[in-house]
């Protein structure tokens, strides 16, 4: 687990994007600590990425092959998962009353069909990014270069990287349907 050591800082987050320099780093850190668990992790499987979140838990940086993926690859994937979080986290907020929809004056609440719009867009790119670290990775990882991604975990709790950044949401099984569709040898054919 990433030790509550961020892949990335709110400021990256504010500088690189549409994230208005107002908005709270303490509502911006668990949306980059999700997004780093639950997309990055897997991307680049455990003993990568815990190296790289011990390199900058001990030293406050990443130097060589490691800062060149974080920098290159590891951020921009990175950002664009959290964008892809902010539209739902962000304007609900728990307070002791319930959780409550903050909105300020002279603003427009967008519909939530919007939000999602908005959720899907910056997920599509952040696969995108994702699909180009794992593909440098699968092309470049070697026993000197990056050898942590060619390794597997040593714990139950180990994931291995995963071959592909794309999802999709739906699930097709791996039922072989009886259905011959051949032409040339078709049983069911009209």
């Amino acid at each position: 687990m990433s030790k509550n050591v961020l892949l990335m800082s709110a400021q990256i987050l504010k500088d690189r994007t549409a994230v208005h320099t107002n908005i709270d780093d303490k509502l911006l850190f668990p949306e980059i600590k999700a997004a780093q668990d639950m997309y990055i992790h897997p991307l680049l499987g455990s003993p990568l990425f815990n190296k790289i979140v011990s390199d900058l838990s001990s030293t406050g940086t990443t130097t060589g092959n490691y800062k060149t993926l974080l920098d290159d690859y590891i951020i921009d994937t990175l950002y664009n998962y959290v964008l892809s979080s902010l539209p739902i986290a962000l304007p609900f907020q728990f307070w002791n009353k319930g959780v409550l929809r903050k909105q300020g004056e002279n603003t427009e609440l967008p519909s939530m069909s919007e939000l999602i719009d908005i959720s899907n867009f910056y997920k599509d790119r952040a696969e995108w990014y994702g699909e180009r670290m794992v593909k440098y990775l699968k092309q470049n990882a070697s026993s000197t270069f990056l050898p942590e991604y060619l390794t597997g975990g040593q714990t139950i709790d180990s994931l291995v990287p995963t071959n592909s950044a794309f999802t999709m949401p739906i699930f097709l099984d791996d039922f072989e349907y009886p259905i011959n569709l051949d032409r040339n040898n078709c049983n069911n054919c009209g």
